[in-house]
C-alpha cells in the first residue's frame, strides 16, 4: 500500500502542476486540511476543496507558471514525504521564484488523502516523518 500512496502523491503534485487545483483536487478527501509553513502570512489550515481553492488561488493570481516540483518522494510508514521546489515568476514581471519545500502527507484513505503539512525545510519534513533523527544533516 506505501508505494501506491507514493504514486498517489506524486499523481497529485503532476496534476497540480500541469492542469491546476481543479484537477488536482480528486486526490484530496473532501475533508482535508492543508497545513501552510509558520512562513505564511494568511491562514495556516485550509480546509475542504474550497479551502484548496483559496489557498491556491493566493499562488495563481500573483505568479505565472507556478507549481510545485517533487525532487524526491518517499515512503515513509502511514505517510509520505514529498521534498518539492515551489516555483513560479511573479505576475508581469521577468523575475522567478523558487523555494524548497517539505511535504508530509497523510491520512491516505483509498485513492486520496486527508492531510497535507508544508515545512519550510527539507530536513523538517524528513523529520517529521521519520525518516531521519532530530540532527541537522543532509539538504534544507
Amino acid at each position: 500500500m506505501s508505494q501506491q500512496n507514493v504514486e498517489l502523491v506524486r499523481n497529485a503534485f503532476q496534476a497540480l502542476s500541469t492542469e491546476g487545483i481543479e484537477a488536482a483536487l480528486s486526490f484530496f478527501a473532501p475533508d482535508v486540511v492543508w497545513y501552510t509553513t509558520d512562513r505564511w502570512l494568511e491562514g495556516h489550515a485550509y480546509r475542504g476543496h474550497d479551502g484548496m481553492r483559496q489557498l491556491f488561488a493566493a499562488f495563481t493570481e500573483n505568479f505565472d507558471d507556478w507549481g510545485y516540483e517533487p525532487e524526491d518522494i518517499q515512503d515513509a510508514d502511514d505517510r509520505v514525504v514529498a521534498l518539492t521546489c515551489m516555483t513560479g515568476r511573479i505576475k508581469n514581471s521577468r523575475q522567478s521564484v523558487s523555494q524548497s519545500l517539505g511535504v508530509v502527507v497523510s491520512d491516505f484513505r483509498g485513492a486520496t488523502f486527508g492531510e497535507v503539512r508544508v515545512f519550510p525545510t527539507w530536513h523538517q519534513a524528513l523529520e517529521i516523518g521519520g525518516l531521519v533523527d532530530g540532527e541537522e544533516t543532509g539538504p534544507s
